[in-house]
């Protein structure tokens, strides 16, 4: 079936002008350029970043003939082409996309594209947090089981693109879906066999115009599935949707009426809810109440597959979870480092604290906004011991509050994260009160993007770990 799908993918591409809008740094739009150029066609790819910026891309293109265009989007580029290739956080509303769609020219995205294109079957993850993890989770399940099963989605370092070589109709991709990626299955009406919905959250909300559009983009998830598919869908995820929506319409004085169109959508063929009370076994590596949750995720797709009950237990007890979310780092002097830095939101510092609820936790916390609710997360800050801030505009916007309340736990803000780590460290040498046998956690969990000192949350990750490593 591959050689095949590949040779009528070939057909139809070959010698056709395709815009890669959006190399990026994380393998999406090096993949899609590296395909495009192997089926034969002409392509151009176009990004607003520097060619120094984006060099370890370009290194691993450097043998295809390919066109590039750094620093700018130049309209000609989107009117002459034949296809175009959106990267997920390319706006769609971005003017030189709207000019292509005037003519007609097709925009397509990565995983719309591979999903449209599968000979197998596809499992779904979304939600606004926890989709990295449940993936990863399904994954290995499916892969420990025996089925002939491919990673990908958004998942840094993985081009999803490049499954199309080797699948059949007897394969199984489990992908990572977030909003981004699910605007591109709005367009081709297309959802996946089995999706997955781990929760809503607000979030995005410097990307998108309110909380409703968000969803929108959520919902292509389950929305164009068929009789014979699955939704597997948590049990707290409607009540969340209306709380949040309800929430962001008083603020923002939206028509009531987009709240009952909410609740109207959330349906599908099969519907499976899932809560922690589903999963009723200790998990050996993962941590927290959202773990249990995405634990009970996985296990209902092991049912939906017929996959023995515990043998699925044991795969998913023993998970050893993922680098960068609650990821032990290491410890010393009885002092444990977590490396959370793909939270970047307030509910997931909020999810890491309550990890660590019986510890003394000592937060590092800061970064860019994406213009989202704190209160929240302020009033849980009671908990923590200390509160490392690290410079950016969320800090900026939160630091008012955090100063009223808890002027004596405040340290910084830092714009340079060793100076950070380390001063948080002489923090945690100092003796505090007898009595306090609490085991120290030094919790890296910003709560916001790191766009202010770093290329992505994951650089930021790579950043602590070297520093924590050298510190230990």
């Amino acid at each position: 079936m591959s050689l095949q799908l590949i040779q009528n993918l070939k057909n139809k591409y070959a010698g056709k002008k395709v815009l890669v809008v959006g190399l990026g740094l994380q393998g999406g739009g090096v993949g899609i350029a590296k395909f495009f150029a192997e089926l034969g066609a002409k392509v151009t790819v176009t990004d607003k970043k520097t060619e120094t910026q984006l060099l370890q891309s370009i290194k691993r293109l450097k043998s295809f003939d390919i066109e590039y265009h750094f620093g700018e989007n130049r309209l000609e580029d989107f009117l002459n082409a034949d296809v175009i290739f959106k990267g997920p956080s390319v706006r769609w509303d971005s003017p030189e996309i709207v000019a292509a769609q005037k003519k007609n020219i097709p925009i397509e995205m990565e995983m719309s594209f591979v999903m449209a294109n599968y000979p197998g079957k596809v499992i779904g993850i979304t939600g606004t947090r926890g989709k990295s993890t449940t993936t990863h989770l399904i994954y290995t399940l499916l892969k420990e089981s025996g089925f002939k099963v491919t990673l990908g989605g958004g998942l840094p370092g993985i081009s999803t693109i490049e499954c199309l070589k080797e699948a059949d109709v007897d394969s199984w991709l489990v992908a990572e879906l977030s909003s981004w990626a699910l605007s591109g299955f709005h367009t081709k009406k297309i959802s996946p066999h089995i999706a997955v919905f781990t929760n809503f959250y607000p979030d995005h909300l410097n990307y998108y115009k309110n909380l409703e559009d968000y969803f929108y983009d959520k919902q292509a998830i389950f929305q164009y599935q068929k009789k014979e598919d699955y939704l597997i869908l948590n049990k707290n995820l409607k009540d969340i949707i209306d709380s949040a929506l309800q929430s962001f319409i008083t603020r923002e004085s939206l028509p009531k009426g987009s709240l009952s169109k909410v609740k109207k959508i959330v349906r599908a063929s099969s519907t499976i809810t899932f809560s922690k009370q589903d999963f009723l076994y200790d998990l050996t590596y993962l941590k927290g109440d959202h773990n249990l949750e995405n634990a009970a995720a996985a296990l209902n797709v092991a049912e939906i597959l017929k996959i023995n009950k515990n043998k699925a237990v044991e795969i998913i007890k023993n998970f050893g979870g993922l680098p960068y979310r609650l990821q032990i780092v290491g410890k010393k002097n009885n002092i444990t480092f977590i490396n959370d830095t793909t939270s970047t939101t307030p509910i997931a510092t909020i999810k890491a604290i309550e990890s660590f609820k019986n510890n003394k936790i000592i937060l590092f916390l800061g970064g860019n906004s994406k213009n989202l609710p704190s209160v929240q997360l302020i009033n849980q800050l009671y908990s923590v011991e200390k509160i490392v801030l690290l410079a950016g505009s969320f800090t900026d916007e939160i630091l008012p509050a955090l100063k009223e309340k808890y002027s004596d736990k405040l340290v910084g803000p830092f714009d340079n994260l060793e100076v950070a780590v380390n001063k948080a460290y002489e923090i945690v040498l100092v003796p505090t009160q007898s009595g306090d046998n609490r085991e120290i956690v030094l919790l890296f969990s910003p709560g916001a993007t790191s766009f202010a000192m770093f290329n992505n949350e994951f650089h930021r990750g790579e950043v602590f770990n070297k520093i924590v490593k050298q510190l230990i």
